[in-house]
């Protein structure tokens, strides 16, 4: 984004969707460019440009021809536009006022030449575009530039009207506050911060300046031509810039790095940031870095937006800045909060988003490049000045391999805020060095195993927390956040995602098959990590994957615990009446029905503030299991290490016979006959799951204690979580009939209590158990879930007849069932 200083710079846009500004260039896929006649460009450049690739095919019309004493021509043969054109860059020394001023010198020259174009300016540099009208004037154009560039600066001479605008008009563009200036010196952005001279056109040394930045500036060593159009018109671009003479040399921009980093803040301007502000700057080596690392972060789905949307004081990027400089590039990322904060939590809240996009701006400028950036952005371009500008812009751009980087960071504090007397930007300094030390911690807590030569990488990331905090007024919501998670895959990814809803957890398992013989262990990995994570943003939940969730949830909810949930809720409500979703993590039906976006978003948010627990089943090394961490705790926001689960209170259960009512149309009657059990993983609860495998099934206890005929059924099944469990038996029947078969539940539920299980009973539920054990131990899901919850994959021990005998006497003693009859309305 290139302005001239009479035109104050664009207003950059407050509110997402976020966008990449590219200085001249950028963008990314293969590109090789022919360095093509003439001599070797050393003679007017220190080294090549990003686009020469000497020796190379040319690719997609592009071509860079080295001259020996003539700027570098870069010739983009293409065919379509009204009017070709012709462009040069020029690199100045680091300052607006130069550019500012050798802009003008050269435009007021070529205009009083008769050459009309259009020049645009930074801090770095200016480009002068032409658009050619006439092809026979392409001679007399450079031979006019060449005395732009050559003829000495005299007092008061017919360019000095202009430069005298120019210069006027950048003092009326200042920098927003001082404190941007390090800021705008990488990104190039005009402005005048107060720290930077600005020479005086009436002084009459003035001309004696100019002239000294004209030597300095404009010759072929800093300036690169690039022309757009049909091959003809290059091709007589080409020849003209061949047979041109008397063009100044010299040595290529110095562009220096900056130093050391820098961290300020400022109160901003009463009309701008009104939330606050935080813009961060990265002075990188590789101008191709710098520009693809621009386009990566704001692309819709990055994990910059994901990321900064999932803090606990959202952010959003509201510009993205790519830049090519003469030397190496630089990146930009502002940020806004998504709502009002005081000064002090702004200063704090800023410094942490401010961290992950430092982050990600490190993590995506590690990923290779090639002149393809360059290319796309070229190519891209509809005006062909435009075209023309961008590819004689990064012919002058050269890497810098060994360049450290060095960040620039500057918090706007809103108009309203009142820091504390001399703490502005203290709080804020500290924290963000905080941030930044935490941003490169493990977040989730890792568990792996490596199976070889599985067909399929494994993982889950999940939070040990499960649902322990879910209420009566939201139980269930945790649950359908992680079912509409899943429901937000990225295809592309070819990741399957499936929610993972257990008794001592909720999360998200993720797995996938190598795409083709080509993909790496590691980068599976990395695959696999990404999608899991991915998903778990709140960001990701929409109105559509929320609603595919509740569809899905509500559909088992009703499936498992009758019409509306009806009869589960009001004996979930008596068990464990202030955490009904302890007896069934998906909740209840009432609850679930009435979730919207905003509450499942927030469910989502506090879980990934919690803890979090990774497990991997890795299918070639244990390298994949370090891939698949780095890559999840990537979209993650990093807490202090004492991140616990809550511990709350369990209220007194509720005990005598309950009621409700079901919908007329409901058919049949339900009654669910409980008795509370041991809570996942206490001792007794594999007893308890082995009583249920005795009375349910073919050939089960149930069947046989009920009416073959009559449209009466019953089920038995364990619900429950590490906080609360029960057995539940599940009777469907006429209305007519309901008693009847609850007493003979009951019935059957005393002898159990008193005699226990028969030889025939106990053996076919042994036999089941063990059937199911090794059915579990196959499946890779039950593996990785295990592994999850640091469960001894050995199989079970059957139990003995004591002690099934022993437990059926007080667990399903007369006084410790709880009946719910559920009757539909007459």
């Amino acid at each position: 984004m290139m302005t001239t200083p009479e035109t104050p710079p664009e207003t950059p846009p407050r509110r997402p969707p976020s966008r990449t500004f590219v200085h001249i260039a950028a963008l990314a896929a293969p590109l090789a460019l022919a360095s093509c006649s003439g001599a070797n460009a050393s003679s007017t450049r220190g080294g090549p440009s990003v686009l020469a690739a000497p020796g190379g095919t040319p690719i997609a019309g592009i071509e860079v021809h080295a001259l020996d004493e003539r700027p570098r021509l870069t010739l983009v043969n293409r065919d379509g536009d009204p009017t070709p054109a012709i462009a040069v860059a020029f690199a100045t020394d680091p300052g607006p006022a130069t550019a500012a001023a050798l802009s003008a010198l050269v435009e007021a020259r070529l205009a009083a030449a008769g050459f009309e174009t259009r020049v645009r300016a930074d801090r770095t540099g200016f480009r002068v575009e032409w658009l050619v009208d006439n092809t026979t004037r392409i001679t007399p154009f450079f031979t006019a530039l060449v005395r732009a560039m050559r003829e000495p600066v005299v007092a008061n001479g017919p360019e000095a009207p202009l430069v005298t605008r120019r210069l006027a008009a950048l003092r009326k563009t200042p920098l927003d506050a001082p404190e941007l200036a390090a800021i705008a010196a990488c990104t190039g952005r005009l402005g005048l911060s107060p720290s930077e001279s600005m020479p005086d056109p009436a002084s009459p040394t003035f001309a004696g300046e100019l002239e000294g930045q004209r030597r300095e500036g404009l010759h072929a060593g800093r300036a690169s031509i690039a022309a757009v159009g049909p091959a003809s018109f290059g091709a007589l671009v080409a020849k003209a810039l061949e047979a041109s003479e008397g063009w100044p040399v010299g040595e290529p921009a110095a562009d220096p790095f900056p130093t050391a980093d820098t961290v300020a803040s400022y109160v901003a301007l009463p009309q701008n940031a009104p939330r606050g502000q935080v813009t961060l700057a990265v002075r990188l080596g590789d101008a191709l870095g710098a520009v693809a690392t621009a386009e990566r972060l704001a692309a819709p789905r990055s994990p910059l937006h994901a990321r900064l949307g999932s803090l606990p004081d959202a952010f959003h990027a509201v510009e993205v800045v790519g830049v090519a400089r003469a030397r190496g590039g630089c990146v930009s990322v502002t940020i806004e909060p998504d709502t009002r904060l005081d000064a002090t939590a702004l200063e704090r809240a800023a410094a942490r988003a401010a961290a992950i996009a430092r982050h990600e701006i490190r993590l995506e400028s590690a990923a290779p490049t090639n002149a393809s950036v360059a290319m796309r952005q070229i190519l891209s371009a509809a005006d062909p000045r435009d075209a023309a500008s961008r590819a004689a812009w990064w012919d002058l751009t050269t890497p810098v391999p060994a360049a450290l980087p060095r960040v620039a960071v500057a918090l706007a504090l809103p108009p309203r805020a009142t820091p504390a007397p001399g703490s502005a930007g203290r709080t804020f300094a500290t924290e963000l060095d905080n941030a930044w030390a935490k941003a490169n911690e493990p977040v989730v807590e890792r568990r792996a195993a490596v199976e070889r030569g599985q067909g399929e990488l494994w993982a889950l990331v999940a939070s040990p927390c499960g649902v322990v905090d879910e209420g009566a007024t939201d139980a269930g919501v945790t649950a359908l956040a992680m079912l509409a998670a899943s429901a937000s895959r990225e295809p592309s990814a070819g990741v399957a995602l499936e929610p993972w809803i257990g008794p001592d957890g909720v999360g998200l398992v993720a797995h996938a098959a190598p795409r083709d013989e080509h993909e790496t262990p590691v980068e599976l990995a990395r695959r696999v990590g990404d999608a899991a994570a991915r998903a778990l943003s709140p960001a990701a939940l929409t109105p559509i994957t929320l609603t595919e969730a509740r569809t899905s949830a509500l559909a088992h909810l009703e499936r498992t615990t009758g019409r509306g949930g009806v009869a589960f809720e009001a004996l979930a409500s008596a068990l464990v009446p202030e955490h009904p979703s302890w007896l069934d993590p998906l909740g209840i039906y009432t609850r679930v029905s009435g979730a919207g976006l905003e509450g499942t978003r927030l469910h989502l948010r506090t879980l990934l503030e919690g803890p979090l627990r990774l497990a991997v089943l890795a299918n070639a090394d244990a390298a994949q299991a370090t891939e698949v961490a780095q890559a999840v705790d990537r979209w993650l926001v990093p807490h202090p290490p004492a991140r616990a689960c809550p511990t709350p209170t369990r209220g007194a259960s509720r005990t005598g016979p309950l009621t409700a009512r079901l919908a007329r149309d409901a058919g049949l009657a339900q009654a669910l006959i409980a008795a509370p059990m041991p809570a996942v993983g206490a001792p007794g609860h594999d007893l308890a799951l082995f009583v249920a495998l005795a009375l349910g099934g073919e050939g089960g206890l149930l069947e046989a204690a009920l009416p073959p005929s009559g449209g009466v059924r019953a089920t038995a099944r364990i619900v429950g979580t590490t906080q609360a469990a029960a057995l539940v038996v599940d009777v469907r029947a006429p209305s007519d009939l309901l008693t009847s078969a609850v007493n003979d539940v009951r019935a059957l539920l005393g002898r159990l209590s008193r005699s226990g299980l028969g030889a025939p009973e106990f053996s076919r539920a042994a036999s089941l158990a063990s059937r199911r054990d090794t059915e579990s131990r196959a499946d890779p899901r039950r593996r990785l879930i295990h592994l999850w919850s640091g469960r001894s994959q050995t199989p079970r021990e059957t139990p003995t007849a004591q002690a099934i005998t022993a437990f059926l006497a007080t667990s399903l003693a007369e006084s410790a069932l709880l009946v719910v009859e559920a009757h539909p309305d007459p």
